[in-house]
């Protein structure tokens, strides 16, 4: 299953370089558990970057559409709005 998430994950491509995040290194501590959950650290390649939010929401919906997944964590680390982008990425959990 890991394969494929790494597989998926290099299909989410950074607009401002063309490059996957994958390959930039901006995933870390990717993990799932048995129930099908889940959880990494995205860390733009930059403190101030712009696109922070719609790439985190792409590299979530990316995992959420992968069969055996059954949600994603997603946290910010690493930029200037972490912990509210982190907040409104994972809201969706929140309420559900």
């Amino acid at each position: 299953m890991m394969e494929r998430l790494h597989q998926r994950l290099k299909e989410v491509t950074d607009p401002g370089t063309n490059m996957d995040v994958m390959s930039m290194g901006l995933i870390r501590n990717l993990s799932i558990n048995g129930g099908g959950a889940v959880s990494m650290e995205f860390r733009p390649s930059s403190p101030e970057c712009p696109l922070v939010l719609p790439l985190a929401f792409r590299i979530r919906e990316a995992l959420e559409r992968l069969e055996g997944v059954s949600g994603v964590t997603v946290t910010v680390v690493g930029h200037r709005m972490a912990d509210m982008i982190t907040s409104m990425i994972n809201e969706k959990d929140d309420q559900t």
